[in-house]
């Protein structure tokens, strides 16, 4: 190959890499330790990770750091968790640390920025994306909500099914291959929560926070016909005060047909006199106070309004 050819590609090279390269990638472009020597010293090439170097006119960004340690680690390992879901631009911003995952025979030295997992993904949950090798949409989502809590990880699952980045079918085959690594628990819970569980469960921890704050005369699931409307079933039913309890479970079971139905039917209810209040499995998970805060201050109101509506028709009789 000539000269000007091998540069040319060298060009190509670092320009598809985000102006990263390797030491190897460099010398096999035909320049010499010295010549590399050179162009660090002229502050042309920056060096990176030890046998990793950044072309100076290219800045540094969250895509030239995951170059950085996927070419500093070599071809076997394989970007994953929130990295590679940043990677596969499923998420907007990527974590502090490069999340790389290396079979267990391997033993790097630690890396400034880079997170090692000893894991080894096979080939069939490996996708090379733009150069880089990484795990397979539903794996990465796993292997990302295993690092976080119960509600972080559920905000981020929601996020990514909503999206429609990954489906639920492909995460449950995804779980059922890596069963029995760290973090199965927590996504086996995910799971069953995306699956129609979070609205039992939100449904179940309303009911019970009502019952604990002495707020009673509630009824669940009660039916109601609205002018206009026809036939409605209430989540959470205070009849007295014609308060109503919405209750959601995550944002991806609320597609527009749903968003449209449900608005539709609020808006009959509350010209039927409910005031309608939504809460959500996030809200009763992390907050169940301000929850019952906004029922008992609704109720308060709703009491008070018909208070003050009983006075005004005695002083007019």
């Amino acid at each position: 190959m000539r000269i000007d050819e091998r540069a040319a590609r060298f060009r190509r090279t670092r320009r598809d890499q985000d102006g990263v390269f390797s030491t190897a990638q460099a010398r096999a472009a035909g320049y010499s330790r010295a010549a590399v020597a050179a162009k660090i010293a002229r502050g042309e090439w920056v060096p990176e990770l030890h046998g990793v170097l950044r072309a100076a006119d290219h800045p540094a960004t969250p895509r030239t750091r995951i170059r950085v340690a996927m070419l500093s680690l070599g071809d076997t390992a394989t970007l994953t968790g929130r990295s590679a879901l940043y990677w596969w631009r499923v998420i907007d911003v990527p974590p502090d640390e490069v999340e790389v995952a290396v079979s267990h025979e391997r033993r790097p030295r630690p890396r400034p920025g880079v997170r090692l997992v000893r894991r080894a993904v096979p080939i069939p949950d490996r996708v090379v994306v733009d150069g880089v090798a990484v795990a397979a949409k539903p794996v990465a989502v796993l292997a990302a909500v295993a690092d976080l809590d119960l509600v972080a990880g559920a905000h981020l699952l929601d996020r990514v099914l909503t999206k429609g980045a990954v489906g639920l079918d492909a995460l449950r085959a995804a779980h059922l291959r890596t069963a029995g690594r760290r973090g199965t628990g927590t996504a086996r819970t995910l799971l069953a929560l995306a699956d129609g569980g979070a609205r039992s469960e939100a449904e179940r921890i309303a009911h019970r926070e009502l019952r604990e704050a002495g707020v009673g005369g509630w009824l669940a699931d009660h039916e109601v016909r609205l002018p206009g409307y026809g036939l409605a079933v209430l989540d959470l039913a205070l009849l007295a005060e014609r308060v109503l309890v919405e209750i959601d479970g995550w944002a991806y079971h609320r597609d527009l047909r749903a968003f449209l139905r449900d608005t539709a039917r609020q808006n009959a209810l509350v010209l039927e006199g409910w005031v309608v209040i939504r809460t959500t499995w996030y809200e009763l998970t992390q907050n169940p106070d301000r929850f019952v805060r906004n029922v008992v201050e609704a109720l308060a109101a709703q009491r008070s309004a018909a208070t003050r509506s009983s006075s005004a028709g005695r002083r007019g009789r």
